[in-house]
């Protein structure tokens, strides 16, 4: 009997250690993977942020369980984050990731100073909206990836090239940060651009809508939710460039990091993305 006991405990111990493997790939915010296991193969953590589409989850699931399964890969996942925690940083500093790969604007954002603080790790950031400043980046162990200004006037200059061929005249809003390229505002149609950071714009802007009868009032630069709907109350259609989105492709994405893993390619610093891991969409 009492081997039938003994024998009972161990299987009820080999069933727990296989449950808490199992939960390794399934966003829990702990990581579980053994530190031995780390050490014996190419090993990825993945940070998400809770506003993570449900059908994006699915497959970027799928991609990684298949990743582990054929690709000899360990990975975590810390899913629904908006900030790192204390403890998940920790985690981070104990555990010896070959990359830690952090999806989401405003996760993204969050995660950027405390990368910088823990330089014994490659750190990849994948920004869904477009960078349109010039980014800071301290640091050879981290890597931005984004679509940078140039590609958002690459997306959207056929558009506007159609409205001036057409005669359809833009009232363009932006603010002194965000100059209107000139190839599509010339400096001699100045009186098409409103800055809303200037006084009295609104006034300006209702003034300039009236004169000129636009078919479009396109915003440039980032606004704040008021001045969008004051700009809406104009009864001109809106197109937001500002609100120009990136879709990111998870089987591309995890495509070249696996291949990164294999090469031990590296490169730091602001990155644009490649056609094939990112559409861009414009959000008419």
């Amino acid at each position: 009997m009492r081997v039938v006991r003994k024998m009972k405990g161990l299987i009820r111990i080999i069933a727990l250690f296989l449950t808490v493997g199992l939960l390794a790939g399934c966003g829990k915010n702990i990581p579980s993977i053994d530190p031995a296991l780390l050490q014996s193969k190419p090993s990825l953590l993945v940070v998400t942020e809770p506003n993570l589409a449900p059908d994006t989850k699915q497959r970027l699931q799928a991609a990684l369980v298949d990743w582990r399964d054929h690709h000899q890969t360990a990975f975590d996942w810390f899913a629904d984050v908006s900030t790192l925690s204390e403890e998940q940083l920790e985690a981070i500093r104990f555990h010896a990731y070959d990359y830690i790969v952090v999806a989401g604007h405003e996760l993204v954002q969050a995660t950027l100073p405390q990368a910088e603080q823990i330089g014994n790790r490659k750190w990849i950031l994948l920004d869904d909206q477009v960078v349109r400043q010039t980014l800071s980046i301290q640091g050879s162990h981290i890597m931005v990836k984004s679509v940078l200004e140039s590609q958002l006037r690459g997306e959207w200059d056929e558009w506007v090239r159609q409205q001036l061929v057409s005669d359809r005249a833009i009232e363009w809003v932006t603010t002194s940060a965000y100059p209107i390229p000139s190839e599509w505002a010339p400096s001699e149609e100045a009186e098409y651009v409103s800055l809303a950071d200037a006084e009295g714009w609104y006034s300006q802007l209702q003034f300039q809508v009236r004169s000129h009868g636009p078919a479009w009032i396109v915003v440039f630069a980032p606004l704040e939710k008021s001045q969008l709907q004051r700009i809406r109350g104009l009864q001109v259609p809106v197109v937001n460039m500002a609100q120009t989105t990136v879709e990111l492709n998870w089987n591309e994405i995890l495509v070249t990091l696996r291949n990164n893993l294999s090469n031990q390619a590296w490169t730091p610093g602001l990155q644009p993305y490649e056609q094939r891991e990112a559409v861009v969409k414009k959000n008419f």
